[in-house]
């Protein structure tokens, strides 16, 4: 996997969005104005020099097609740079999905009003660029997004032409074979015309669910185009009326003359139709509610209840609203597979109000608007991953209690989640029934109890009473800390558990930091009995051995605050340190926030010693139990 850039230009890289044969998708931040947006990137040196001249023309014809467009169903673009051997154009960032995902996963054939609705979108986009001179000439699925909120956003105006250019003559072929117009194949010049027709063989798609013409290879969707008319969508699919089928195939007629004289007659057209009926019968609401039976078991129940059409709890539509909270715990899943969603939503919705969601963005609103108890997130998701999920949930409500539901050890996210998002458990898939109805009830049990008190921040130059007790044989961490510690706190050095338990016993520890590697069983055992006994001290493993099954016990039996490999960043230690120390003075300020700090039992049995563990109970703490 290539390294994510630190900085294009002015704006500091997040993360890849997506990538292709010519083009790199970032999401990235403009420090200046604080906005995220995304940046498109070509890199020059990646490209054919045959074509690169070509790339580079488009790219920039896009910059300035879409540049000069200022409209709601549109992708704005901010700025065109280049950098090196890299272009760029920032545009608005679309937290959503392509449309293309909507056609792979959700079937509108009983559902024109929708697909009328998304067509009126694109028309009003469109009607706006060509009044500015912008034809777009590739019109399909994969460049209309849809986001989060259900607008339409028109993208990717790589291959525009703009009145003003003489970029692509007559003769050349632009567009995406299966929704070029026979003008385009012809390799003549398009105009608002030709969006026309791309335009209404997605909508002939949207409604049918098949393309109008298809074939094996382009020559063969190059002779249907030309040849053949296509069936009437109401054939096509027996639910629609036939108010329909006149309009779509008006759209794409073979000669432009015959077609619709710009996108706003088209919508009259489309809103004529609505007035007459869509249907052939009304679809009652039934009809649309959410149909699941109970799971029986994990992925078992989930390969047993896959999503077919018109039975697809797993996916909110919607965002709730959050005018009237629901009166049982609120438990949101978070999954890009719907028979995973399916299964969760069938195991629980008779206990808590469950919502779901299939894109982690619309997850985090679900957020914002309501209180969720306790959120369940996949881990490999497209967009965002599950640990960036956690840490924006952490961030926007800290009550919320975060489990992540992971099919693979990959030890950066298992990382990731425990210092960033704070996991409280991980479920791995494939999952046991009782094991995750206990820990989601464990973890509502957690949240409704939970009191509503603002995080404690550390001020600047107090001295304390607790302690940071570095558990360190080989002195790798204690010098930095108190270096970094000592004037404001009493920093003690551990070189055994014998003595950790000791100094555990004198002083009253907030933090402790914990190297793993002289003995990861014995330290394990100790920081389970530790946090088992006294939730509040927070612990950080260190560690050279990175094993990702350690790390998920360590979470489960231990709930280690952080973790850090070796070797250790002293600014990386002060970061993780000073978050614990924040936690440990929330939990003394209101004791029963230490609720969240509980552990699952052991799998294996404890190492310590029996004399030691005995010592264990006495050791220096608030709220002794």
């Amino acid at each position: 996997m290539a390294t994510l850039p630190a900085r294009i230009g002015k704006y500091d890289i997040r993360a890849q969005l997506g990538s292709g044969a010519m083009a790199t998708v970032y999401q990235a931040y403009d420090p200046v104005i604080e906005r995220t947006l995304a940046i498109k990137v070509v890199d020059k040196a990646r490209l054919d020099e045959s074509e690169a001249d070509t790339i580079l023309q488009r790219f920039r014809v896009e910059a300035r097609a879409a540049g000069r467009l200022q409209h709601q169903n549109i992708v704005a673009v901010y700025d065109f740079g280049e950098e090196g051997n890299l272009v760029y154009i920032a545009m608005e960032c679309v937290f959503g999905r392509p449309l293309t995902a909507y056609l792979q996963s959700e079937d509108f054939r009983g559902e024109p009003d929708k697909v009328c609705d998304i067509l009126l979108q694109i028309l009003s986009a469109l009607q706006y660029s060509h009044a500015q001179g912008v034809v777009h000439r590739d019109i399909k699925p994969a460049n209309i997004m849809v986001t989060r909120e259900g607008s339409i956003k028109i993208a990717d105006f790589g291959v525009a032409r703009i009145e003003s250019s003489q970029l692509t003559q007559t003769g050349d072929l632009i567009g995406t074979p299966s929704y070029m117009s026979p003008e385009q194949f012809a390799g003549e010049t398009a105009d608002a015309r030709t969006d026309i027709y791309a335009t209404s063989v997605v909508f002939y798609e949207l409604l049918t669910r098949k393309r109008p013409f298809e074939g094996s290879n382009n020559a063969v969707i190059m002779h249907r185009v030309f040849t053949e008319t296509p069936v009437a969508p109401s054939i096509v699919n027996p639910l629609l009326s036939d108010a329909l089928d006149a309009v779509v195939l008006r759209g794409m007629a073979k000669d432009a003359q015959d077609r619709y004289k710009s996108a706003h007659d088209f919508g009259l057209a489309i809103k004529e139709a609505i007035s007459i009926g869509l249907l052939k019968t009304a679809t009652p609401a039934a009809d649309k509610a959410v149909r699941s039976a109970p799971a029986a078991n994990g992925e078992a129940a989930a390969r047993a209840a896959p999503g077919t059409v018109g039975q697809r709890p797993a996916v909110a539509p919607l965002l709730p609203t959050p005018a009237a909270a629901p009166a049982k715990p609120v438990v949101l899943f978070v999954d890009d597979e719907a028979r995973i969603l399916t299964a969760l939503h069938a195991l629980f919705r008779q206990k808590y109000t469950v919502f779901t969601s299939d894109d982690p963005r619309q997850a985090v609103e679900m957020v914002k608007r309501l209180q969720v108890h306790v959120l369940v997130s996949d881990q490999r998701m497209p967009g965002m991953l599950g640990v960036e999920l956690l840490r924006e949930v952490k961030e926007i409500s800290p009550k919320t209690v975060r489990i992540l539901l992971t099919g693979y050890s990959d030890l950066a996210s298992i990382v990731g989640s425990i210092n960033d998002g704070e996991v409280w458990r991980f479920i791995n898939k494939p999952w046991d029934t009782q094991d995750v109805q206990r820990i989601v009830a464990d973890a509502v049990a957690i949240a409704t109890e939970m009191p509503e008190v603002p995080a404690w921040q550390m001020p600047a130059k107090p001295r304390f009473e607790e302690s940071i007790l570095s558990l360190d044989p080989g002195n790798i961490v204690t010098p930095d800390l108190l270096r970094q510690y000592g004037e404001r706190h009493w920093v003690a050095q551990a070189r055994d558990i014998d003595e950790a338990i000791t100094l555990l016993q004198e002083r009253e520890v907030a933090v402790m930091v914990a190297d793993m590697d002289s003995d990861p069983q014995e330290v394990k055992s100790l920081l389970h009995l530790l946090k088992r006994d006294y939730p509040q001290i927070l612990t950080i493993a260190v560690t050279q051995t990175v094993d990702a099954e350690m790390l998920i016990e360590l979470i489960n039996e231990a709930q280690v605050h952080r973790f850090i490999g070796k070797p250790v960043g002293a600014a990386q230690l002060q970061q993780h340190v000073d978050a614990a120390l924040n936690r440990y003075h929330t939990y003394k300020a209101t004791p029963a926030l230490a609720k969240a700090q509980s552990v699952e039992t052991q799998k294996s049995a404890p190492v310590l010693k029996s004399g030691l563990m005995d010592r264990l109970r006495a050791i220096a703490r608030f709220g002794a139990r």
